[in-house]
């Protein structure tokens, strides 16, 4: 859902989200932690903290996190209005592949491409596991991609996923289906939701709804 405009004007007084990403301001969060400083992590620590995931990778959805951010519908039009947030963004989700022993090119045709190294194997995250809590960070990391204008990096993680003897080998079924939900669904459905007639979320349904119109008309 990202636009062609490459800025969008950020305030002190914005949401703190998009102080959190903005190149310019890097506002750290209660915990006084800034994107970058997150980022610069060593695996290990990236690995045992688990409040760290709900600002990287912020939902439309409350999670059991109390305190992390929601991305409203604000929050949703200034990335898709600004490559510096969708910058920052992809940052974060470079730095979670490599966690992962993963790595994110772009092949010659401009495509995005995620890849195994020799390190997912013998990364700390041991995310290649039948049952791990990563597999919970991952379905996030999916749909926060999508919600806030990241689709190309979204689609290529899932294809990696999707296609990876590896992860054929080694994750339970039911984790591929989360996946599977927080890449392809609508987005106005989370990947927890059974039925897919709910309602979800709806600013994002008639988001859907209008984007789909453009691109009809």
């Amino acid at each position: 859902m990202a636009t062609n405009s490459a800025t969008t004007a950020i305030t002190p007084s914005s949401p703190f989200l998009l102080r959190f990403f903005s190149p310019t301001y890097h506002f750290p969060d209660p915990s006084n932690r800034t994107l970058p400083q997150i980022l610069s992590w060593p695996d290990t620590r990236l690995e045992s903290s688990h409040d760290y995931i709900q600002l990287l990778f912020p939902l439309p959805e409350h999670s059991a996190f109390a305190s992390a951010p929601i991305v409203t519908q604000q929050i949703a039009e200034a990335f898709a209005a600004s490559e510096e947030l969708r910058g920052e963004l992809r940052r974060a989700f470079g730095r979670m592949m490599v966690f992962y022993g993963l790595e994110v090119n772009v092949s010659s045709t401009g495509t995005t491409v995620v890849t195994a190294t020799e390190r997912v194997h013998t990364s700390p995250s041991r995310w290649l596991s039948r049952f791990n809590h990563n597999h919970l960070r991952i379905t996030r990391i999916i749909r926060s991609l999508r919600v806030l204008g990241c689709g190309d990096e979204a689609s290529a993680f899932w294809r990696y996923l999707l296609e990876s003897d590896d992860v054929k080998k080694a994750v339970s079924a039911r984790s591929l289906m989360y996946w599977k939900r927080a890449a392809e669904r609508g987005l106005h459905l989370p990947p927890d939701e059974d039925d897919d007639g709910a309602e979800g979320v709806k600013w994002l349904q008639d988001w859907e709804d209008r984007v789909s119109g453009m691109k009809e008309v």
